[in-house]
């Protein structure tokens, strides 16, 4: 593996890559865990402009690396609202380099805990960090309703 990636916040000449990689992941990463009339329900109509609302506010993270963007993440006080890691480098450790700096934005301002919307195949890495399910439901995208798991972090 490369060096340890640069964990900074995005800039608007990312929102291509950033558009690339979260299709990749849910391409890849999600279609073991839902249909493929899900993924492409809910990827439909995304395009790189639809990143530069929480790159413009400083919401979005990224973990780059010598051979790029490796991954990225959105959190505000008390939710993650996402995060993505490029498919080639998935269990080596970017996800949880990117959560741990989502958690500080996230725990800022303690309202009522942290939560996320996990997928239903990344809830056990959100377990290993100390979140637990509170439910599980599904979000419309576009056309569908993607399963979802929601979860509340308890703490280290």
């Amino acid at each position: 593996m490369e060096a340890s990636p640069l964990i900074r916040r995005a800039q608007l000449s990312d929102a291509a890559a950033l558009h690339s990689l979260h299709t990749a992941a849910v391409r890849t990463i999600c279609s073991q865990a839902y249909a493929p009339e899900i993924v492409d329900g809910w990827l439909a109509g995304r395009s790189p402009v639809g990143y530069r609302p929480p790159i413009e506010r400083g919401d979005m993270i990224v973990a780059e690396g010598a051979s790029g963007i490796l991954g990225f993440g959105e959190a505000v006080p008390g939710t993650i609202v996402g995060l993505y890691v490029r498919p080639d480098v998935a269990g080596r450790g970017i996800g949880s380099l990117l959560l741990r700096h989502l958690l500080t934005v996230a725990c800022r301002e303690p309202l009522q805990g942290v939560r996320v919307e996990s997928t239903i195949n990344a809830s056990s890495f959100y377990e290993r960090f100390g979140f637990r399910e509170v439910h599980r439901t599904a979000v419309q995208r576009n056309n569908v309703y993607v399963p979802v798991v929601e979860m509340e972090y308890a703490g280290a």
